[in-house]
């Protein structure tokens, strides 16, 4: 290698060190609780965007981002070209979205059916003369797998005796999901009403929601054959222009200095139609039938929470 590109690899080197031991310092001074603030929409859309992969694909997801930095800095150095570094770090980062063009159809699928599972359990635990609360309490460590690290927080709510009424309404804020939101109106209603009839109320939810998994199911299904036509078609289409980027014979022009501006619209293009396909195949949650509770620190008295199941009432006990 020349000198610029050993003093090119030293300092992404170097920058990689302070960077990390930033992060180290950073992870291990937690943050005040009263100095949380809602996530700025990038990292909203960076979590939507790792929600709407499988479980196993976010779960590892940190290392595809180290072989991303690996491939960005080797690319860099074989070709002494940037923008083939950047773009070879793109391409790896996308991976996961490239195999699974749909992630959020199969999460989507499985909350509904947990959710209909919890709510036949609080059915069955209020019918035999439990409150509703007493109901979540008790389901907390039988509540489906999907659900039940929000099921304990819930319930952990309730023991400590905090108002259910916020304690439902930061239950439904968690997963942001109308599905979800249909369940926490009917507990909304309940808590105020303490109304006949709950049992049959959650059975019969159950049962609605248990028909939507099986719509989308079938929905999903129907789905696949567009799913992979769409995976398949931006592999070969990668691999194509990898192959033309890395030629020596036809990537030579995009190493100069206007191949390089070339090049980077070019990928982005290709990004851009990658995200259009995807946004095409995707299957998004219910809309939200309750506002998200006011940010700690914001505008808006806490007793206002209960607003929205006032217009709920009656109509579902």
């Amino acid at each position: 290698m020349s000198t610029d590109q050993w003093n090119l690899l030293a300092a992404v080197c170097g920058a990689l060190l302070v960077g990390g031991g930033l992060l180290a310092v950073r992870g291990a001074v937690p943050a005040p609780l009263a100095a949380q603030r809602p996530p700025s929409p990038w990292v909203a859309r960076w979590w939507q965007a790792r929600e709407s992969l499988p479980d196993a694909w976010a779960r590892r997801y940190r290392f595809i981002m180290a072989l991303a930095g690996l491939c960005a800095v080797g690319a860099w150095l074989y070709w002494a070209r940037p923008v083939h570094g950047l773009l070879a770090a793109v391409g790896v980062l996308g991976i996961p979205w490239i195999w699974n063009p749909a992630g959020t159809s199969q999460r989507q699928i499985v909350r509904l059916e947990a959710l209909a599972e919890w709510m036949q359990q609080l059915a069955g635990v209020h019918e035999s003369g439990g409150t509703l609360d007493s109901a979540i309490t008790a389901s907390a460590t039988r509540a489906p797998v999907t659900i039940r690290p929000q099921v304990r927080l819930l319930a952990a709510r309730l023991r400590v005796g905090s108002n259910p009424v916020l304690a439902y309404r930061q239950f439904a804020d968690a997963f942001a999901d109308g599905a979800v939101d249909n369940a926490v109106m009917l507990f909304l209603t309940h808590a105020q009403d303490h109304g006949p009839g709950l049992s049959r109320a959650l059975q019969s939810m159950a049962h609605l929601t248990e028909q939507e998994a099986i719509t989308l199911r079938t929905v999903d299904a129907k789905r696949s054959q567009v799913r992979t036509g769409t995976r398949w078609v931006s592999i070969i289409s990668l691999a194509i222009a990898a192959y033309i980027v890395t030629n020596p014979s036809w990537g030579e022009i995009y190493r100069t200095a206007q191949g390089q501006l070339v090049l980077l619209a070019l990928g982005l293009m290709f990004a851009a139609a990658l995200v259009g396909m995807r946004r095409l195949a995707l299957s998004r949650p219910a809309p939200r039938l309750l506002a998200p509770l006011p940010v700690p620190g914001s505008a808006g008295p806490l007793g206002s929470v209960s607003g929205p199941s006032v217009r709920t009432k009656g109509a579902l006990l």
